[in-house]
C-alpha cells in the first residue's frame, strides 16, 4: 500500500467539507455569501437582461479553463487516459 491510498480519500473528504459547509450555511442564511455570487462580483458580471450580453472576456476565459480541467479530470480518472 502506498501513501496515496490514504492521502487522497482524506484530502477529498476534507476539501469537500471545507467547501460544502460554508456554501450550505451561505445558502441558508444569505445567498450573497456564496462562491457563485463572489465569482460574479469579481468578474464584474451583472444580471443579464439578454442571453450572454452580460458576460465578459474574463467570464469566458474562466469558463474555458474550468471546462478544460473538468474534461481532463474525467478522462484521466474514469477512462485512465493522459497518464
Amino acid at each position: 500500500m502506498t501513501w496515496g491510498s490514504r492521502y487522497w480519500p482524506v484530502f477529498l473528504i476534507a476539501t469537500s467539507l471545507a467547501f460544502l459547509i460554508p456554501e450550505i450555511i451561505a445558502l441558508a442564511t444569505n445567498a450573497k455569501n456564496t462562491l457563485s455570487d463572489y465569482a460574479w462580483y469579481e468578474l464584474n458580471i451583472t444580471v443579464p437582461k439578454e442571453h450572454f450580453t452580460a458576460h465578459t472576456a474574463a467570464w469566458f476565459l474562466s469558463l474555458g479553463v474550468f471546462l478544460v480541467v473538468a474534461v481532463w479530470l474525467v478522462f484521466h480518472i474514469w477512462f485512465e487516459t493522459f497518464t
